[in-house]
């Protein structure tokens, strides 16, 4: 399994290949235990049921395709529909499918964004759940906005 991570430490990027049975992994930069979190489970290669690095318990799948690169094709198909008589959006459409045949799943933290590839456990994990995003998104800017006591 691919993995990348910020580092909970000093949020440094990991990028490594885990390899079962699992051992402890280090942050290059500071030296401190990258996944503090990391259960049994995910030790035997059972199951993803927590990210091993901020210990958050919701975890989503999606396509592996960058999605900026999705709405610029979007865009392409729709402003050339004009010149093209829609083919273009016939185009863009079958290129949409091709692609989304082919691309590999990827598993994702929603509290901490670590990233999950190439592993049979990210098809275990439930797709994306918008109110479980808001619910993280909104814990991070009142963790942010609260002043220290």
């Amino acid at each position: 399994m691919n993995i990348q991570v910020s580092c909970p430490h000093c949020q440094h990027t990991v990028t490594t290949e885990l390899k079962w049975p699992l051992s402890d992994l280090f942050c290059a930069s500071c030296n401190q235990l990258v996944f503090p979190h990391l259960t049994d489970s995910l030790k035997n290669q059972k199951k993803l049921e927590q990210c091993p690095a901020c210990g958050a318990s919701h975890l989503y799948r999606r396509k592996d395709f960058n999605q900026r690169l999705g709405i610029f094709l979007i865009v392409l198909g729709i402003s050339l529909a004009y010149f093209t008589y829609g083919i273009s959006l016939l185009a863009v459409t079958l290129l949409d499918f091709f692609l989304f045949r082919r691309v590999q799943e990827v598993g994702i933290c929603y509290s901490c964004e670590a990233q999950f590839r190439n592993s049979p456990l990210v098809e275990a994990l439930e797709p994306f759940d918008l109110e479980l995003f808001d619910y993280y998104k909104n814990l991070k800017e009142r963790t942010l906005n609260t002043p220290d006591s």
